[in-house]
């Protein structure tokens, strides 16, 4: 595109999700000025994009507080709030918005009730949302479905230690990548400093 948009959260109460419009394009485009704007979410299920930061912030507290994880594809930008627990989805076409308690319709063993944090889509765009974990007794990495309907890929054993011993500094999942083939699946807790590698055993790719 001629203005490529670039959009960042930041993970803090007040921490408003910004949207750049550079004036460049190319390898330079984040270096050749451009627009900021802030997402403003509204109360009729509506949100604009306004320069007043401060606005902005208070809606972030309100609405969507520690906002992390962020991606785009095909008119949707999606992103999670920590603090709520919640999965936002804009249509930046239509300036509306949707939203959901992560893990709150969960399917098969597991449970997702800590705070989400990182938001990748896999190959297949419109099926899987893959999500990691921060804190809780026994952070794991997730998948969403286009349903809405949340799955465990693995969570770590309660009181282990990629759980914290279950004090008050628990763990977290990082890192989610899927080889370029689709057959490994990458992922590790931050503290611990583990990266794992994930295969199926019939040997098929994970999407």
């Amino acid at each position: 595109p001629d203005r490529p948009i670039f959009f960042t959260t930041e993970d803090h109460e007040y921490g408003a999700l910004r949207r750049f419009e550079a004036d460049g394009n190319g390898w330079d485009a984040l270096h050749t000025g451009g627009t900021t704007t802030f997402l403003r979410i509204m109360d009729d299920s509506t949100f604009q994009w306004t320069t007043n930061e401060f606005a902005a912030k208070n809606s972030a507290v309100t609405y969507y507080r520690n906002a992390e994880g962020v991606i785009y594809h095909e008119g949707l930008l999606y992103f999670v709030a920590k603090k709520t627990r919640t999965l936002f989805i804009l249509n930046l076409a239509t300036m509306t918005y949707e939203s959901e308690r992560t893990g709150d319709q969960f399917s098969g063993k597991g449970s997702f009730n800590a705070q989400p944090d990182q938001v990748v889509l896999g190959e297949n765009f419109k099926r899987w949302i893959y999500f990691t974990e921060d804190g809780g007794s026994s952070p794991g990495v997730y998948v969403r479905d286009v349903k809405g309907t949340y799955y465990t890929i693995f969570e770590a054993m309660e009181g282990s230690r990629y759980s914290g011993l279950g004090g008050d500094d628990p763990d977290e999942t990082v890192g989610i990548a899927l080889s370029p083939d689709r057959r490994k699946l990458y992922a590790g807790f931050q503290d611990a400093g583990l990266l794992m590698e994930f295969t199926r055993d019939d040997g098929f790719p994970f999407e």
